[in-house]
């Protein structure tokens, strides 16, 4: 019922905004989820998530009615309403919220359990943002929320779920490829079908490039990097939809969406913001003024709205940076952790300062050299990381002969980059000669230049922001930098789209195009298939594919049941390498799960034991995640901790040898399977809690 109660609020809204603000119908649902998510955003900020959620349902539905009262003409009612575009959005929406419903999968990847996933669960438990909820974590959380909200959005009326979660981020893609198809009318079913499979194929086409053995998480993931990606491609799709006809507001409430995915993509919005002012300030409409006086106001005009697309991700910006400033020093006086690393911004003038020669602080100053290192493996990578399906592998040309230089490049970042140049150049050739050509061809260029700023900007996150190691192995490259591919194609697409359709395109070069669309469709339809087996996809994953997670949730909701209300509980799960801290971090809430140790000695999961059981450190793994305390220095941690229990997740003989002898059993409870927790008490021993404990 939440589901449907969701998206009938959002159908009622996009009517609005068609029928009353002339927004073609495939846009109406990417400016409604902009709105939605700003709307939601600063409702948060100001502790007020719940009651928006509620006046944002009976505006939208009072709005909605109101726009769709007195309307007579249904064939024209619908004709509105009912673009390709928009069935596009409400076929896979649809489809998906059934699909999910009934398979309902689990978050699964680390960073679910580390972020994506408690943020969302706990914005939808307590009704208000994650960054002030009650969790484990010893730093403060002060990523963007804007995908987190969507989430709310969707789910606020019912039972948090993790499929949930998937369907609000997924109906933001496919608002996304609602908009590459813009203003497409029924008549140009031949284009407007393979830019749909393109849009549908691209996560996996960029995203996935060997045979998977998992399940595929382009369309079950809760990571911002492919929407940050996609909504920075959709945001121009809809740029080169509505700069002729319907207004041109919608821009600003999907660039603040665009810069509220994820902190470190904020560069993209500012990147779409860019293009669409350069479009807007130096090409003047279609129906330009004639006198000098109309034509000085008119540049005013474009001078100002061109700055009010900077400004609109800009002034969300600095409203986060100032409300997580204050939620950080809060942290930081209650004892947490303030900020682990340094705000993009300062990143990015200290970066630059740096390559002109001039002085810059001790902090940057010292890691100079990972930043050259990390620069040059940057370029390197462009070359040779696998990073689509275009390559037909490296083994097929090494076995015909190929160089090697040639085998590496198939499939890499200069091979994707030749691909969606080689989109743009043919929308630049189908525009004709008019201000059109000239539109697309800035926007190429600017784009062009955009990959690089992007570039310099993942050189400054590996140098100055990532871990040594982290940079030195490019860890992650190929989600963020897929990011920027993503978004780059869909705009591609969107201009060869509009390109098409032009009435300067000429017929022969518009059949043509709509001919290559066709041929690329077909073609990354059968890499995908040919590289993501169905079993392993969003469209067949088994039922065994979530066991494991199943299996973790059941023994949480054992300890849940087991514990009191609101308590606080410090985990044991010797071997762990930090995966089982967070899982179980995200699946006790809202109970909270004890950092389980101290910072200097380490905490958030790991093996405890007395220092001189600690492993060699050949045995790198269990030497790293080791955290030595003695048997005293142990209890007093979990005493000081304020925990009312043990969760005894799993136990080694080092954690028998170290601290048996401060449990009342000498654990041999949990050894025999019969609890997984024990009670904290005030003095003497740790005593064993009869529970249920799950097969």
């Amino acid at each position: 019922m939440d589901i449907a109660a969701s998206l009938g609020a959002l159908a009622l809204l996009c009517a609005f905004l068609t029928l009353r603000c002339r927004v073609p119908g495939a846009l109406a649902p990417l400016t409604a989820l902009g709105c939605i998510s700003l709307w939601l955003t600063l409702a948060g900020m100001a502790g007020l998530l719940l009651p928006a959620g509620w006046l944002m349902l009976a505006a939208s539905a009072a709005l909605g009615v109101w726009a769709l009262a007195g309307q007579t003409a249904k064939r024209e009612l619908l004709a509105r309403l009912f673009t390709p575009g928009a069935a596009l959005f409400w076929a896979l929406t649809v489809s998906f919220a059934v699909y999910f419903a009934l398979r309902q999968p689990l978050f699964s990847d680390f960073d679910e359990f580390s972020f994506w996933g408690p943020a969302a669960k706990l914005t939808s438990l307590n009704n208000s943002l994650y960054t002030t909820g009650e969790i484990g974590w010893a730093w403060q959380a002060t990523q963007t929320p804007g995908l987190i909200v969507l989430s709310y959005f969707v789910q606020f009326l019912g039972r948090f779920a993790p499929w949930k979660v998937y369907l609000a981020y997924d109906m933001l893609l496919f608002a996304c490829f609602a908009a590459v198809l813009g203003s497409l009318p029924w008549k140009r079913y031949t284009l407007a079908a393979p830019l749909a499979a393109a849009c549908w194929l691209a996560p996996w086409f960029f995203t996935v490039y060997n045979r998977t053995i998992e399940p595929c998480g382009v369309y079950m993931t809760s990571y911002g990097d492919i929407p940050s990606g996609i909504v920075f491609g959709g945001a121009l799709a809809l740029w080169l939809a509505v700069r002729e006809e319907g207004p041109r507001w919608p821009m600003l409430p999907v660039l603040v969406l665009a810069g509220s995915i994820k902190s470190n993509t904020f560069v993209l919005a500012l990147l779409a913001a860019g293009l669409a002012a350069a479009d807007w300030l130096f090409f003047a409409p279609q129906s330009a003024p004639k006198n000098a006086a109309q034509k000085r106001r008119a540049l005013a005009g474009r001078a100002g709205f061109s700055a009010a697309l900077f400004a609109a991700p800009m002034a969300f910006y600095l409203a986060w940076g100032r409300y997580i400033a204050g939620l950080v020093q809060k942290n930081a006086e209650a004892g947490g952790m303030g900020e682990t690393s340094p705000g993009t911004v300062g990143v990015a003038v200290s970066g630059i300062k740096m390559l002109l020669g001039l002085p810059v602080g001790e902090y940057y100053e010292a890691r100079r050299a990972q930043f050259a290192a990390a620069s040059a493996a940057l370029q390197k990578a462009f070359f040779s990381s696998r990073l689509s399906m275009l390559g037909l592998g490296e083994d097929f040309l090494y076995r015909h002969g190929a160089p090697e230089w040639l085998a590496k490049a198939m499939g890499s970042g200069v091979l994707v980059t030749l691909l969606i140049l080689l989109l743009l150049a043919a929308a630049v050739w189908a525009a004709g000669k008019g201000q059109l050509r000239r539109r697309i061809g800035l926007l190429a260029v600017l784009s062009t230049a955009g990959f690089g700023a992007y570039n310099f900007m993942l050189a400054l996150s590996y140098g100055f922001i990532f871990r040594p190691e982290q940079a030195a192995n490019l860890v992650d490259y190929n989600r963020y930098i897929n990011s920027f591919y993503l978004g780059w194609f869909l705009l591609a697409l969107a201009a060869l789209a509009a390109a098409l359709q032009s009435r300067a395109c000429r017929p022969a070069l518009s059949l043509a195009g709509q001919g290559g669309l066709i041929l690329l469709a077909m073609l990354m339809l059968v890499r995908v298939g040919q590289m993501v087996l169905p079993q392993f996809s969003v469209l067949g994953f088994s039922d065994a594919a979530f066991a494991d997670q199943r299996i973790q949730q059941a023994r949480a909701d054992a300890v849940a049941a087991a514990a009191r209300p609101g308590s606080r509980i410090f985990l044991v799960s010797q071997g762990d390498d930090g995966l089982d801290w967070f899982e179980y971090s995200y699946d006790l809430l809202p109970l909270v799960l004890d950092y389980s140790g101290d910072q200097k000695q380490g905490g958030g999961g790991g093996t405890f034991g007395l220092p001189g059981l600690r492993p060699p450190e050949e045995d790198s793994l269990r030497w790293y995640y080791y955290h030595p305390y003695t048997q005293e220095e142990w209890e007093q941690a979990v005493r000081q901790s304020g925990c009312g229990y043990i969760f005894v997740d799993k136990i080694d003989e080092i954690f028998i040898e170290s601290y048996a002898a401060l449990f009342s059993d000498g654990l041999a409870a949990t050894a025999e399977g019969r609890t997984l927790l024990y009670e904290v008490t005030p003095q003497g021993p740790f005593t064993p809690v009869e529970m249920e404990v799950p097969a």
